[in-house]
């Protein structure tokens, strides 16, 4: 689940659709980017939507979506690339975008998310495909389709072991997963289109033979993270090398409106307000790292501490962003003291979770005093709002929208909510600025 989950298992999933109007686009060429819609997975504009199944419900897959997402990204660590480790669960991944592949356009609508790199869609003719709804893509029904050869500078840096030449001397991929899902199929270039902003030759993976827990709605994955091929890599090309987004308050119970987040590629300006630190360069690349120095509740501050290492010196890069994970996950000491204090400034009597995924609970009517709470990072104190601090997990209780994790930290989409996130990949940054996203 960041934009996050998802090649893995933060995972993206995507829809082929005949259904979806195209995605609302803005493009401005003297500034120099373009902008799509992005729909959250439980809003009633998503065809994910269910309106059957109880809020408290829809809540609890994205906080679970949450710790099975910090285990796949500390699985993945120190990866030159991803390995699918982890046992992919069709609820994976908080953001739906509008795609289109070839020419003619076959869209798709995809699960944004900012943890994948390579993108692969279920192509026909297929060998062996889970079941599908909707028609696959055909390759040989589009003027731009290209498969790469596999001697090829992009097939040699994408090639895992398992990668192969076909007989007509094509770029083959295979992707397995744990639980027994996979894919196989070749790497190819086509024709990509976001909004009204046409996209050639980017690089892709068609799958003629995939397997797995698929959900019928699913027809592959698509890839915004930080790797050599993953779109948002490619687009800049086209744009200059930045992308941002302003994510939208979660759902609430009986929220029926059809708001939508935005996602924008290339240059922006926003404005003065905002606050900015290093991005750091580590491997997997897939991943957006940056610094987290400490926790503020009030005035009561909580460094972070290196427990695995002799060493005072603050480690570089021990958090990542990621908007596929909802809950932000810390370390577990900095959690429990941050836990704590949250306890002790508001001083209300304690809930159960429903779903029992968080345990600091609240009655949300009597939650009237919210304590600050401030992301420390390097060179940027970032202050959250209620709903970064808390989620809404039934109609009348809120919890701490914090989870523990044993290794890598991750700011989740959360307490992303109601911020303008720019990602500069070329000066290496990534910036924060307070914004009504339902405005923006």
């Amino acid at each position: 689940m960041v934009l996050y989950s998802l090649v893995q298992v933060i995972t993206l999933a995507i829809l082929y659709t005949a259904c979806c109007s195209p995605a609302t686009a803005i493009r401005d060429a003297s500034y120099g980017y373009f902008s799509i819609d992005l729909i959250h997975r439980d809003s009633v504009k998503s065809p994910f939507y269910d309106p059957s199944m109880p809020y408290s419900k829809r809540i609890g897959h994205a906080l679970q979506r949450s710790f099975i997402n910090a285990k796949r990204v500390n699985e993945n660590r120190g990866l030159k690339r991803p390995k699918y480790q982890t046992e992919i669960i069709p609820d994976h991944g908080e953001y739906l975008l509008n795609i289109s592949y070839g020419n003619p356009p076959h869209q798709v609508l995809a699960i944004a998310d900012t943890g994948s790199d390579l993108s692969w869609i279920q192509c026909e003719p297929c060998i062996k495909c889970y079941k599908h709804k909707a028609k696959l893509f055909n390759p040989k029904t589009s003027s731009t389709y290209r498969p790469i050869d596999c001697k090829s500078k992009a097939c040699m840096e994408l090639s895992l072991p398992e990668t192969s030449c076909s007989l007509t001397k094509s770029c083959q991929f295979f992707e397995s997963y744990a639980d027994g899902s996979f894919s196989n199929g070749t790497v190819s270039r086509e024709t990509v289109t976001l909004g009204d902003q046409v996209l050639p030759n980017m690089i892709f993976g068609c799958g003629f033979s995939n397997g797995g827990i698929f959900r019928e709605t699913w027809g592959g994955i698509i890839g915004l993270g930080g790797g050599d091929y993953s779109l948002v890599s490619q687009i800049n090309t086209f744009v200059p090398d930045k992308f941002s987004y302003c994510l939208i308050p979660f759902p609430k119970p009986d929220d029926s409106t059809e708001k939508s987040s935005k996602m924008i590629f290339g240059n922006i300006d926003i404005g003065p307000g905002f606050v900015s630190t290093p991005l750091v360069p580590k491997l997997p690349k897939t991943y957006y790292y940056v610094t987290l120095e400490g926790v503020s509740v009030n005035d009561e501050r909580f460094d972070i501490r290196d427990n695995s290492s002799s060493q005072t010196s603050l480690p570089k890069g021990n958090m990542i962003v990621d908007s596929g994970t909802t809950l932000t996950m810390l370390p577990r000491n900095i959690y429990h003291e941050v836990k704590a204090a949250v306890k002790n400034a508001v001083n209300l009597r304690t809930m159960k979770d429903p779903q029992k995924s968080l345990n600091l609970c609240y009655r949300a009517t009597k939650v009237t005093n919210v304590p600050k709470v401030t992301m420390h990072f390097d060179g940027a104190d970032v202050e959250l709002g209620k709903d970064n601090i808390f989620v809404t997990v039934s109609k009348h209780i809120i919890c701490l929208a914090f989870g523990p994790t044993t290794d890598l930290a991750i700011y989740g989409n959360l307490a992303q909510m109601n911020f303008f996130v720019g990602y500069d990949l070329q000066n290496k940054m990534v910036s924060f600025k307070p914004t009504d996203c339902e405005k923006f």
